[in-house]
């Protein structure tokens, strides 16, 4: 039989507040009030010992599942049918039943276990206090009736409520595989070059000293330090509290670094908006551009310009190097691919210079 195991009661252990319900056992007792004084000792004490059956197989049932859940519900159930022999108020107890098929019985089972409880009810009701027929099944019905719907609703709220929470978990542990998988890209990105060419810049030393032409292994280890100390200041400013700086701070500190190279700079800056994903996306390629400006090109002179238009938001680099083409390493097909990402696209070309431009599409 199908049983949940995730969805008893309580999650994980029992607690006094569990046993709450059982304040409506009360009803158990009205019959009591009525006759309480031509009760025998003998049927008193049965009485209590019947209550105090039930109440302690009611707190096993709680945390329990499976077979050990059937056992005890069929425990409870066979204590009311005898219970019935000494007071009709375990009319009521039947009840407490119904609610544990409603909420731990999984499917078709659910009804099977209720129309089991109905059974047992009519069996009473006709076979072991035939004399009590009408105080005794109405009230027994309604409320396993009432208490079984309750149950039943219960359970599917709480599995809603579960399957929501796995639903956020699965959201934000999804957010930090893509956080990650951005982390290593912006590494990567960042990295990726100038640790490729200190590897290089490192061979041509180690060769240059080997040969003895010391001067130029010396310039080799050289750029190997500037390299380093660029690389460097770039994780620097990624690694700091890990937020991308804006759009516009990035271009003002490219500018700067190409500036410190002898190079004028043009800057004309809009205002924007864009979100963080696209805005880093446009980091990335000020940086890759500008950094290969410096390292590749001859130009003297770089304008920048940031706009928003009907087609999106754009970054425009234009240099007035003298390179003839443009070979698209890892850099270039990283940005490329992180704008498309984004819904953007990377142009460039060469026919006056150097021209890069980076657009992505926003909502207006």
């Amino acid at each position: 039989m199908a049983i949940t195991t995730d969805h008893t009661l309580v999650e994980k252990r029992r607690s006094f507040w569990d046993a709450g319900p059982l304040i409506f056992s009360i009803f158990y007792f009205f019959p009591l009030a009525f006759s309480w004084t031509q009760e025998g000792s003998v049927n008193l004490v049965a009485q209590l010992l019947i209550y105090l059956g039930f109440v302690w197989l009611y707190w096993q049932s709680i945390a329990k599942t499976g077979i050990a859940l059937i056992t005890l519900l069929s425990l409870m159930t066979l204590l009311c049918i005898v219970g019935s022999l000494a007071t009709t108020g375990t009319s009521s107890l039947f009840g407490f039943v119904a609610f544990f098929c409603g909420f731990s019985l999984q499917g078709k089972y659910k009804v099977y276990g209720f129309f089991g409880l109905l059974i047992s009810i009519l069996f009473t009701s006709h076979f072991i206090i035939p004399a009590h027929t009408i105080y005794f099944l109405m009230p027994a019905i309604c409320v396993s009736l009432g208490l079984f719907i309750f149950g039943w609703v219960t359970h599917r709220e709480r599995v809603h409520r579960q399957l929501q929470r796995q639903s956020e978990q699965e959201i934000k542990r999804l957010g930090a595989v893509a956080e990650r998988e951005r982390i290593a890209r912006d590494l990567h990105d960042l990295l990726g070059h100038s640790l490729s060419s200190i590897a290089l810049k490192a061979e041509l030393a180690s060769k240059f000293a080997a040969a003895q032409a010391y001067e130029q292994a010396q310039s080799e280890a050289l750029q190997v330090a500037e390299l380093a100390r660029e690389a460097l200041s770039e994780v620097r400013q990624a690694v700091t509290g890990y937020h991308q700086l804006a759009l516009d701070a990035q271009l003002h500190i490219m500018a700067s670094r190409l500036k410190d190279k002898g190079i004028a700079v043009s800057l004309n800056l809009n205002a924007v908006e864009i979100d963080k994903e696209k805005e880093a996306s446009l980091c990335f390629f000020a940086k890759e551009v500008c950094t290969n400006i410096i390292r590749h090109s001859d130009a003297d002179k770089v304008s920048v310009q940031l706009q928003q238009t009907q087609q999106g938001i754009s970054v425009e680099i234009k240099d007035n190097g003298s390179v003839k083409s443009i070979k698209e390493g890892n850099g270039l097909m990283g940005i490329r691919a992180r704008l498309k990402e984004c819904g953007g696209q990377l142009v460039y070309h060469t026919e006056q210079g150097g021209y890069f431009k980076a657009v992505i599409e926003v909502d207006l």
